[in-house]
């Protein structure tokens, strides 16, 4: 009971961090489109930022997959100093294959942007190449952070790990508002390098009065070759979210001027989306998981498994049937100033509705694969996400003909909603049961509530008057996003969905 308190407590504790944290995100992504809208120069920052973050996300998808669980299980088995001499030597050898890395892609950094990006003009590559240079620089500081904030999550200190997401929103924001008018774009690459430091630097403070550091590097150290066995599977099929919209990117450089900077804005909703819905629960749930595994407490490992279903469903499904509805609304009060005009905002709202509706698929798979994690079992969560990357390959190619950029962001969600389902359906086999009859109820109460609210939220985008300028734009999206989500919390009482009472029940009896 105490422990099951801890947890809803930092839930609650690392959803607001998050929450606050992607609001300043958010307002770091309408700088952007403010300072440079979806032209040439903003391609290539997205461009370039993608091709930088392709090895931190193999190296994060690396990280918090096996250290996590190798660290709990050391700690548990043996003593805190020989499991803190493991995450030591972890960290140095990533830091010193991070070192490697940045030197490889500084040097190729031309012929891969050509190589991915071969509709760009030469300019434009030009500038994809210097942007890429500049943010590789702090690469080793970038996986170093990774590592410190896995090991801080693995202590259950979840609330330091998340603050690493301020330093880059805080240094692009200052570098378009003091520098970009100078430096154009390149301020922007520069404010990524420093943000990576300061990630580094705010996380070593929390790290003093439990984790001792040693400055060693041992390539023999056993279970660092178990990290990396579990790693290999484990890079894809954490960031296979992030690898398949590289993909969307590199497929979209022929297609129409501005087209990738319209998919950037619109997934950066998505992440914020993920981010305020999904993180919190997988961050805190996963070191829970990992310990339920530890014990061989399968019952245990299945009712966390069971609980957190509904409660992607029953948070999510609401936040996309709005999303979806009031989509030229979203885009417009997020991005709609300077030089985002309403060709873009059509663009993007286009694009923002073929994503969103993969968000449930993209949480639940990111939880399913963390439960395989947990068991330190990373082959199957790899296969899945080969199966994953192989058919958004082709789906992309596909639907690319037809529907142009939304056709790639479409090809993404169907894809990740295939990968849910496998991981599900071999999840059940690994368990023989997962006892799912038991939540099915409640599921179809959800799915019931989530439609009225969408037929609510229709109801009302037809009735009210189109909308510009930010405050009207805002007004109209919180009568109808708010009287929507009422209806929805309205509905799931009266057919009595078990999971939103019992939530409600748990912040009542905690808030007193």
């Amino acid at each position: 009971m105490a422990r099951t308190q801890r947890a809803f407590k930092a839930t609650i504790l690392v959803t607001g961090v998050i929450v606050l944290s992607k609001v300043v995100g958010f307002v770091r992504d309408m700088m952007l489109a403010n300072y440079f809208g979806t032209g040439m120069a903003n391609d290539a920052y997205v461009s370039a930022y993608s091709l930088f973050y392709l090895p931190v996300l193999l190296f994060n998808s690396c990280i918090s997959a096996t250290l996590i669980p190798l660290y709990v299980q050391e700690r548990e088995t043996h003593s805190l100093k020989r499991s803190n001499h493991f995450a030591s030597n972890t960290l140095n050898l990533f830091a010193l294959a991070a070192l490697v890395i940045a030197a490889a892609f500084y040097a190729l950094a031309r012929p891969l942007v050509g190589l991915i990006y071969v509709g760009f003009e030469p300019e434009k590559a030009d500038l994809t190449v210097r942007l890429v240079r500049v943010m590789l620089l702090s690469l080793v500081f970038n996986v170093t952070s990774i590592s410190l904030a896995s090991l801080l999550n693995a202590a259950e200190k979840y609330i330091a790990a998340q603050l690493t997401g301020f330093p880059l929103s805080l240094c692009v924001m200052l570098a378009c508002v003091a520098f970009s008018g100078r430096y154009g774009i390149e301020a922007v690459g520069w404010g990524v390098f420093a943000a990576n430091i300061l990630q580094f630097l705010i996380l070593v403070p929390f790290l003093r009065g439990w984790f001792r550091y040693t400055p060693v590097i041992d390539f023999r150290d056993r279970r660092f070759h178990r990290l990396l066995a579990l790693a290999g599977p484990a890079m894809l099929s954490m960031g296979i979210s992030e690898l398949n919209h590289m993909i969307d990117h590199a497929l979209a450089s022929g297609l129409n001027p501005g087209d990738i900077s319209a998919m950037s804005y619109a997934y950066r909703l998505i992440t914020f989306l993920l981010g305020v819905l999904m993180v919190p629960l997988t961050t805190v749930m996963f070191s829970k998981l990992s310990r339920l595994a530890a014990a061989n407490d399968k019952k245990g490992m299945l009712d966390v498994l069971r609980r957190c279903l509904l409660v992607i469903a029953l948070v999510a499904l609401p936040i996309v049937a709005i999303a979806v509805v009031m989509s030229v609304d979203v885009i417009k009060f997020a991005y709609m100033r300077g030089r985002f005009d309403m060709r873009s905002v059509e663009v993007t709202a286009g694009i923002l509705v073929c994503y969103v509706v993969g968000v449930p698929a993209f949480g639940l798979r990111d939880f399913l694969s963390r439960v395989f994690h947990a068991l330190q079992d990373t082959k199957t969560p790899f296969r899945v996400s080969c199966l994953v990357v192989a058919l958004n390959i082709v789906l992309n190619l596909i639907l690319r003909v037809f529907l142009g950029a939304n056709g790639l962001a479409l090809a993404t969600s169907i894809a990740g909603t295939t990968g849910m389902v496998t991981l599900l359906v071999l999840l059940k086999k690994r368990f023989r049961r997962l006892g799912l009859g038991r939540i099915l109820p409640d599921l179809l109460k959800i799915v019931a509530a989530a439609l009225i609210c969408a037929g609510v939220c229709l109801a009302l985008n037809r009735a009210l008057p189109p909308a510009m300028g930010t405050g009207r734009v805002f007004i109209r999206l919180a009568v109808c996003a708010g009287t929507s989500l009422i209806t929805y919390v309205a509905a799931c009482f009266i057919l009595r969905v078990k999971t939103i009472r019992t939530f409600a029940a748990d912040v009542l009896r905690r808030g007193r």
